[in-house]
């Protein structure tokens, strides 16, 4: 049997976690099962932020019809799926899913087993790359029609070549093979590239390749955060706190068209290699990166006086401060499993406040800080909010754009004119169909 996209979550956290969209979403007229059911989907449109230092939102345009128009001719269809400029972020293009009636869904005589991580990809209209790929049917071949299954069990083994028979696999679309077994399995246990490429995964969302230079897939609200710390002004000094894998980072960079400088720190040694890596393939050089930890980026012994160009910092030295926190992750879509219990989830508001008090001291008078986590939590956003309006009365809200996302949701800490500075996504923003996500604008007030 083949499982019905829902979330599965650990029996002992169901109860809870119910709870926890009950409580949230009580006062916007959305039920829990309506919260559960858009969380387990994958949002329908597709965000491509353009490296502007490198290409133009036109040109990309050009070579995303182009493929899609390659698509559409091999089902014998002129229904291009749409392709244009974001209403109100012109480095941001907008790409809608095929027409249903296009999609070939039905079952194919090879399958293939995939992780987690890449059936969400692969939802969201990603091809199929070689790590992802558990398990493959015997008969396979380079260019074979097959059926693409995720394992949400984590039970299939890598290099496993029968049909999996597990109630928690879960169907995510067909595609055409591009390596077989042996290219996959035998020697190279490390394989790269596209393994499977998705000419027709269920929810329709088209997949489409660019070179790395150009730009890259990002959530909306991920790039509303990098326009939202407002750094059109030259030579400005930036803070990412959290800055690994660096996509917020390469876009904070690019519009500040590699002027000023920009300090990515993330305590993940692993992780800031893909940093440099992106900044490296966009052409960015004004980015400096530290392996370091944010909990104790702020110098306040006096220990590195000498060097302003490395942590800890003194404090006040910032224009701008990103922090993009850890947090539980509960606005991810699809969210198609959760590994975790109540004590991980109430566990990051009290990171977040420590964050949010170093990122507080290392801001300028009269310079801005962004906060913004992928989770729906009251705790871990409006109530943070709350918290740093209160402790800090330095510090001030600032509207974001309000024409995007949601107000707050109010009662919890935050009035009504507060909740209306601050940008939410979730299952009520129909028009922006993106990720959870919350993003709030703090400015320091001038001595």
């Amino acid at each position: 049997m083949i499982r019905q996209m829902q979330i599965v979550r650990p029996h002992n956290f169901e109860e809870y976690f119910l709870s926890l969209l009950k409580q949230i979403y009580k006062n916007r007229n959305l039920s829990v099962e309506e919260v559960s059911q858009w969380l387990s989907s994958a949002p329908l449109k597709t965000y491509y932020r353009v490296n502007t230092l490198k290409t133009t939102p036109l040109e990309i345009i050009t070579s995303i019809n182009e493929q899609l128009s390659k698509l559409t001719r091999l089902k014998n269809s002129d229904k291009k799926p749409s392709v244009k400029v974001h209403t109100h972020f012109s480095d941001c293009i907008v790409v809608l899913p095929m027409d249903r009636s296009l999609l070939d869904l039905s079952p194919k005589h090879g399958e293939i087993i995939i992780d987690i991580a890449t059936g969400q990809s692969a939802l969201r209209g990603s091809n199929i790359f070689a790590p992802g790929i558990m398990g493959m049917t015997s008969e396979i071949q380079v260019d074979s029609n097959i059926s693409v299954y995720a394992d949400l069990a984590k039970g299939c083994k890598r290099g496993y070549q029968k049909y999996y028979d597990d109630p928690l696999k879960i169907f995510v679309g067909n595609g055409i093979a591009k390596m077989n077994r042996r290219q996959l399995f035998n020697g190279d246990m490390n394989p790269k590239g596209i393994a499977v490429e998705m000419t027709d995964p269920i929810t329709g969302i088209p997949s489409f390749t660019l070179p790395d230079e150009c730009g890259m897939l990002q959530n909306l609200p991920s790039i509303i955060t990098g326009h939202a710390l407002d750094v059109n002004e030259n030579n400005l000094k930036v803070l990412d706190m959290c800055a690994a894998p660096g996509n917020k980072t390469t876009h904070i960079a690019i519009l500040m068209n590699n002027k000023g400088t920009i300090d990515a720190i993330d305590k993940s040694k692993i992780k800031l290699k893909k940093v440099d890596l992106r900044c490296e393939h966009f052409g960015i050089t004004n980015v400096r990166i530290h392996h370091f930890d944010s909990l104790i980026n702020v110098d306040l012994d006096n220990r590195n006086s000498d060097n302003e160009n490395k942590p800890p910092f003194k404090v006040e030295l910032f224009d701008r401060v990103l922090l993009d926190a850890p947090c539980s992750n509960l606005g991810q879509r699809p969210l198609l499993k959760i590994d975790a219990d109540a004590n991980l989830i109430k566990s990051f508001p009290v990171l977040q406040r420590k964050l949010l008090k170093n990122a507080v001291d290392l801001v300028k008078p009269g310079g801005i800080l962004i906060y913004s986590t992928c989770t729906i939590t009251l705790e871990e956003n409006e109530q943070n909010v709350a918290w740093v309006l209160e402790k800090f009365p330095q510090m001030e809200l600032l509207p974001i754009n309000s024409q995007i996302g949601s107000s707050g949701i109010t009662q919890v800490g935050l009035n009504d004119n507060y909740c209306e500075l601050v940008r939410r996504f979730g299952p009520e923003n129909v028009e922006d169909d993106c990720i959870g996500f919350f993003i709030a604008k703090f400015q320091k007030k001038k001595k």
